[in-house]
């Protein structure tokens, strides 16, 4: 991440916490046990809150380190193509989320753990299967940056910062562990409004999700896995 004062970064963490953190734990279904998506519409909110990933992952990204790498990597010669452009870690990790899912799937019919009233339509024509990909496009974007680059080690940075928090760790492997679980528990639970068997299955794919960033140093890759996963689920689960 890219160097900024320890108050500008607090400023800017506490301000995304109650603006995007907190809101989806609050969320509910329609109480008329109408579709979630109803009516495929442009998505000018998922296309706002790319936009402010977009402006977070810039302030707060390294690209002069990631060039480094590309420059590193492109020296291994016949596997440099392979290495840039990630193709095995978004098959890897799209498998994982998609075959996960379906386990969990399974496991909410064994015991009866679906969610009542909670639908989904399919986009009906043209338009609207274009608002639709370009809806996942921009929650893909947004909760990649937000929950898998941001929050976990930015939380870790401003604990391990600030003068009085006692949170000092000189090995870093607690710290990381708890950050790690607090990522992972407000992913999970930004999908309670979805019912408990959506709170498992959104804390699996995290894990998996933040793998694929913590193994590849980049958003790109879980970024599609997580896109194609989404269309993939849509279509057949």
């Amino acid at each position: 991440m890219k160097k900024h004062t320890l108050l500008s970064d607090l400023a800017v963490f506490l301000l995304i916490i109650f603006l995007f953190i907190v809101p989806p734990f609050f969320s509910s279904v329609p109480l008329d046990g109408s579709s979630l998506f109803a009516d495929w519409s442009f998505p000018w909110r998922p296309l706002v809150l790319a936009l402010l990933s977009f402006a977070l992952l810039f302030f707060y990204y390294d690209f002069r380190s990631v060039e480094k790498n590309d420059v590193k990597e492109s020296a291994q010669g016949m596997f440099a193509l392979w290495s840039k452009l990630k193709v095995f870690p978004v098959i890897f990790t799209f498998g994982m989320l998609f075959s996960g899912s379906l386990f969990i799937q399974y496991f909410g019919l064994a015991f009866g753990l679906v969610s009542d009233g909670v639908s989904f339509n399919h986009p009906q024509g043209a338009l609207q299967w274009l608002f639709c990909l370009l809806n996942f496009v921009c929650a893909a974007f947004y909760e990649e940056v937000l929950y898998r680059f941001y929050f976990t080690d930015e939380l870790k940075h401003l604990l391990d910062h600030l003068p009085a928090s006692g949170f000092k760790d000189k090995s870093g492997k607690w710290l990381g562990l708890l950050c790690e679980l607090l990522g992972l528990l407000c992913f999970s639970f930004a999908h309670l409004y979805l019912g408990w068997l959506s709170v498992i299955n959104a804390a699996y794919a995290h894990i998996f999700l933040r793998l694929c960033y913590k193994k590849t140093g980049k958003i790109w890759p879980g970024f599609t896995a997580h896109f194609i996963y989404n269309v993939f689920s849509l279509i057949l689960l």
